[in-house]
Formats: C-alpha cells, sequence, structure tokens
C-alpha cells in the first residue's frame, strides 16, 4: 500500500496530519461556530412558531368577532322587523279606532236624523190631524146648523181621524 500512496503521492504523515487538523478544527467550529449558529438558528424557529401561533390566535378571534357581529346584525335585524312589525299593528289599530270611530259618528247622525224625521212626521201629522179636525168641525158646524160643544166634537174626530190612521 505504500508503493501505492508513493505512486498517487499521498504522504500518510500528511493525510494523519490533515485528519488531526480536521478534526481539531471540527471540535472547534461546532463549538464556537456551530452551537451559536444552530442556537440563532432555534431561537429563529422558534419566533417563526410564535408569530405563527399569534396570526392563528388573532385570526381565530377576529373569526369570533366576525360571528358575534354577525349575531349581533341578525339580532338587530330581528329588533328592527319587530319594531317594523308593531309599529304596522299600531297603525292598523289606529286606522281601525278611526274608522270604528267615523261609523259610530255615522250611525250617531243617521239615528239622530231618523229621530228627528219622526219627530218632525209626528209633529206635521199632528198638525195635520188638528188642521183636519178644524175643518171637520166647521164642515159639520155649517151641515148641522148649530155647534157641539167644541171639546167633545173634537174627541169624536180625533177617536176616528185615529181609527183611519190604524
Amino acid at each position: 500500500m505504500s508503493e501505492l500512496f508513493h505512486l498517487l503521492r499521498i504522504d500518510p504523515h500528511v493525510i494523519a496530519a490533515q485528519i488531526l487538523g480536521f478534526a481539531l478544527l471540527w471540535i472547534l467550529l461546532r463549538r464556537y461556530l456551530f452551537g451559536p449558529v444552530m442556537g440563532l438558528v432555534q431561537s429563529r424557529q422558534q419566533e417563526i412558531k410564535s408569530t405563527y401561533e399569534a396570526a392563528e390566535n388573532e385570526q381565530a378571534k377576529a373569526e369570533e368577532f366576525r360571528t358575534e357581529y354577525e349575531k349581533r346584525l341578525t339580532g338587530i335585524e330581528a329588533e328592527a322587523r319587530a319594531k317594523i312589525q308593531e309599529a304596522i299593528k299600531h297603525a292598523d289599530d289606529a286606522k281601525n279606532e278611526i274608522v270604528a270611530d267615523a261609523r259610530r259618528r255615522s250611525e250617531d247622525i243617521l239615528k239622530r236624523g231618523e229621530e228627528e224625521l219622526a219627530h218632525e212626521r209626528e209633529k206635521t201629522l199632528a198638525a195635520i190631524r188638528e188642521e183636519v179636525v178644524d175643518l171637520s168641525l166647521e164642515a159639520a158646524g155649517k151641515l148641522v146648523g148649530e155647534t157641539l160643544d167644541e171639546p167633545r166634537h173634537r174627541r169624536l174626530i180625533g177617536d176616528f181621524i185615529s181609527r183611519l190612521a190604524k
């Protein structure tokens, strides 16, 4: 094998020194470079992980706020619809009350008119009866030539007219 080393121009002492130097360099790099660099890499990984976790937490909070907002909005919409329905109901009630009051008033006016008409009719009929009685008395007095006592005569004619009216 020494011939092979010689042919390839490899010195075993140099290789041993290089292996020893490499091992020493590896130990030094590991202790003074790889350790701190790995610490920085791990701290950066931890920082990134915590940033992602914070972002996920913020996203969850935002989703929670959005859900709460939608619930509130739905509640407000329902409340607004309920208030509108209540206002419509009050308006309908007021309309119905106004219509009922107007109907009552018109019925009262019609009733009073009918009562006044009946009263005027009775007054007119009484006046006509009175006139008929007076005319009958006058006609009877001219026919008979003498006058009956007026109260008795009025009573007879009034009874006669009453029977005719029935």
